[in-house]
């Protein structure tokens, strides 16, 4: 399929299906414009550091050593001036990220957490591609029945310095994990015999240090979700 027809088709981010929900009509229509024409990105945000925290998370021990021994990595790239400006903000960034996650092992750790499949199938809702992709599965159980979800680490700046902002990202959040959820029962659930759980379907928001479970009735969040595609479906072609 040629760059140009792709085009045609549909398609934006989680993070910024999200944002489009808790946006003005104005807003919603630059977010679509961002997703029809991205610009083209010199770095993936948090790539290095991604596999870091799923591995820390994963781990039944959380061993700590793992975690100084990126930070010390990082630390190195953010003082080797052979690296470009954007690499070593990066892992600047990425030195944050991983004192964030630290800061929120408490209120995940009653969480098991497994590494999520490598290859996941992006999500389809009325006609829209939603690129969302589990970081990591999670087992539990409940009244005797085993449960599964998963998680999506979401790693952007903590701007909730107000009431207004914090709402804003907490309802992103739970926008996030309904879409994790909605995934989990697209694509997640091959060959598991365990019953998919809203409980165990987290937004985990690092820098703001907060994990978002999918609401335990999320119809309405999931007709919103389903709506709004409908319209960027109509939409799509006159952006």
């Amino acid at each position: 399929m040629s760059l140009s027809a792709s085009r045609q088709e549909p398609r934006i981010s989680a993070n910024d299906l999200a944002l489009y929900m808790v946006s003005s009509e104005t807003g919603k229509m630059g977010i679509l414009a961002r997703a029809k024409t991205p610009p083209t990105a010199p770095l993936i945000r948090y790539r290095d550091v991604r596999p870091v925290l799923v591995n820390y998370l994963s781990d039944p021990i959380r061993r700590v050593n793992p975690l100084s021994e990126a930070e010390q990595m990082f630390q190195q790239r953010t003082e080797d001036a052979a690296q470009s400006s954007l690499v070593r903000d990066d892992a600047r960034q990425s030195i944050s990220v991983i004192g964030a996650i630290q800061r929120l092992s408490n209120q995940l750790a009653g969480f098991d957490f497994h590494p999520a499949p490598a290859d996941q199938p992006k999500l389809m809702i009325n006609g829209v591609t939603v690129s969302v992709r589990a970081d990591l599965i999670l087992h539990g159980s409940r009244r005797g029945e085993e449960q599964i979800g998963a998680a999506v680490l979401r790693m952007t700046a903590d701007d909730a310095s107000t009431d207004a902002a914090r709402d804003k990202r907490r309802n992103m959040g739970l926008y996030v994990a309904t879409l994790i959820r909605m995934h989990l029962d697209q694509n997640l659930m091959a060959g598991s015999n365990r019953l998919p759980s809203n409980r165990l379907c987290l937004s985990i928001d690092v820098q703001h240090g907060e994990a978002f479970a999918a609401p335990v009735n999320n119809t309405r969040r999931i007709n919103d979700l389903e709506s709004a595609c409908r319209m960027i479906t109509a939409v799509w072609p006159s952006i």
